[in-house]
């Protein structure tokens, strides 16, 4: 009987060294990496709501963005907006000379942008209503200089200013445009 059980708890002792404990240490290591991969899951489930969510937000500013994007000019090829310029010219019935002009270095200005120099000579309220539209135009533009003086007699009499009449103005405009 003793010989027996003597047997029988070695038997027991091997079975657990042997069967029983490396079944509930891989139960162990398999309840961890279960853990693990929910914790993943959990994680890739937030980041899935949140793309669901930015989705939706991008769609409801993607238009405005359009829009803005359409403030700005291209650097590289401005004849959409010389070509706005001149068009807006002709509209309000309106001679104009457009001339790139070199950035002014009194201020860093944060934003890339062109300058432009646009220069007529015409009656005032022709001009004021060439501004109007500029201000009310779909480009981001700031008025850096305006210089506007009266057509003298001696001026009427030149060649150049002979459809003109009294009252008449040259106009030099400075423009800074908004660059993308």
């Amino acid at each position: 009987i003793n010989l027996s059980l003597v047997i029988f708890i070695i038997l027991s002792i091997i079975l657990i060294l042997f069967a029983i404990y490396p079944l509930f240490k891989e139960i162990k290591i398999n309840s961890e990496d279960l853990i693990s991969k929910k914790q993943s899951l959990t994680f890739l489930e937030g980041k899935i709501e949140n793309l669901k969510r930015y989705q939706t937000i991008w769609r409801q500013i993607e238009p405005n963005l359009e829009k803005i994007d359409k403030l700005f000019i291209d650097p590289e090829v401005p004849v959409e907006f010389i070509s706005f310029l001149e068009a807006t010219a002709r509209d309000c019935d309106l001679s104009v000379e457009i001339f790139p002009a070199p950035a002014s270095k009194i201020t860093e200005d944060p934003w890339p942008s062109l300058f432009f120099q646009i220069s007529s000579t015409a009656s005032f309220s022709k001009f004021l209503k060439f501004l109007e539209k500029l201000e009310a135009s779909p480009y981001l533009i700031k008025i850096q200089n305006l210089n506007t003086r009266r057509l003298t007699e001696k001026d009427l009499e030149l060649k150049l200013f002979k459809e003109l009449s009294p009252g008449d103005t040259k106009n030099t405009l400075l423009i800074k445009v908004y660059t993308q």
